[in-house]
C-alpha cells in the first residue's frame, strides 16, 4: 500500500482527478451517488464521504449533510479545501480511521473501494464508526459487468482497464460472464496487480486493485451484523438488473 499511497500524491493523479471534476466528467455519476444517499439517509445527518478526492462529492453532500470529506492524498484534499470551502475536509486512511465508534449516521464511498487492497479493513472501519441503525454505502463500477466489456469491445478508448485492443477485451468478456455466474453462488474478492508507476494512462480506474462486486460487498457487510437493503445502483443506466449492472449500489444498515 505505501507505493499506493505515494501513487495517489503524484502530481498527474492530481491533475487527472481536477481535469475530470472541473470538465464535469465525474458530475452525473456523484449527483447519482447523492440520489442513492439521499432516497436512506435522512436530511440533516452527520456523514462521512470517504475516499472524497478533489471534493465535489462532498460538496454535493453538503447541500443536505452535515458531512465530512475524508482522504489520504494531501495535495488532492488541498485542491478541495481551497475549491468547498462550505464543507470539511480532513485526511484520513481508511484502513485506520481517527474517529471514536458509532460517530456518523452513514459512512460513504464512492469511486473508492476498488482502489483498496485491504478491503476487509475498510469494511470493519467504516461499520465500526456508523451508529447502531445508520447507513453503510458503496456506489461503484462493477467492471465484471459483461456490459462493460461490450461497451469497451466497440470503442476501448475510457475502457484500457479492460483491454488494449479487441482480444484483450474479448478475454475479459469471457471472465466476466464466468464472475456474473459464480459470485451471486460464491462470493470471494478478486484482484489485480497493475503497473501503477510503470503505466502512461492515468484515471478510468487503470490503478484499479479490487475489482469491486456487489456480492462480495453484501457478503462481508451481512458478516459484520449489517442488514444489507439494495445491491444495484438503480439510478444509473442500465442498473436495475444487479449482476449485469455495470455500476454497484450497496446499501446497508448497522443492526
Amino acid at each position: 500500500m505505501e507505493n499506493q499511497d505515494f501513487h495517489y500524491a503524484t502530481q498527474r493523479y492530481v491533475d487527472k482527478i481536477v481535469t475530470g471534476q472541473e470538465t464535469g466528467l465525474k458530475t452525473k455519476y456523484l449527483m447519482n451517488y447523492v440520489k442513492i444517499v439521499k432516497r436512506y439517509v435522512p436530511n440533516g445527518s452527520k456523514v462521512l464521504d470517504l475516499g472524497c478526492g478533489a471534493g465535489m462529492s462532498t460538496n454535493l453532500l453538503g447541500e443536505n449533510y452535515n458531512v465530512l470529506g475524508a482522504d489520504l492524498s494531501g495535495p488532492v484534499l488541498d485542491y478541495a479545501k481551497k475549491t468547498y470551502k462550505k464543507v470539511k475536509f480532513q485526511n484520513e486512511d481508511a484502513r485506520k480511521l481517527s474517529f471514536k465508534n458509532g460517530t456518523f449516521d452513514a459512512a460513504l464511498a464512492c469511486g473508492f473501494i476498488e482502489h483498496i487492497n485491504e478491503v476487509d479493513e475498510v469494511l470493519d472501519e467504516m461499520v465500526r464508526v456508523t451508529k447502531k441503525g445508520g447507513f453503510i454505502i458503496f456506489v461503484s463500477p462493477n467492471w465484471f459487468s459483461p456490459l462493460r466489456a461490450i461497451r469497451a469491445f466497440i470503442s476501448p478508448k475510457g475502457y484500457e482497464t479492460i483491454g488494449r485492443n479487441r482480444l484483450q477485451v474479448m478475454g475479459w468478456f469471457f471472465k466476466s460472464l464466468y464472475y456474473t455466474v459464480q459470485k451471486p453462488i460464491n462470493a470471494k474478492y478478486v484482484f489485480r496487480n497493475p503497473d501503477i508507476f510503470g503505466e502512461e494512462l492515468v484515471g478510468n480506474d487503470i490503478d484499479m486493485v479490487y475489482i469491486a462486486n456487489q456480492y462480495d460487498i453484501k457478503k462481508a457487510l451481512k458478516k459484520r451484523n449489517c442488514k444489507v437493503l439494495q445491491i444495484k445502483a438503480d439510478t444509473f443506466d442500465y442498473c436495475s438488473i444487479p449482476f449485469l449492472a455495470p455500476w454497484l449500489g450497496v446499501v446497508a444498515k448497522k443492526q
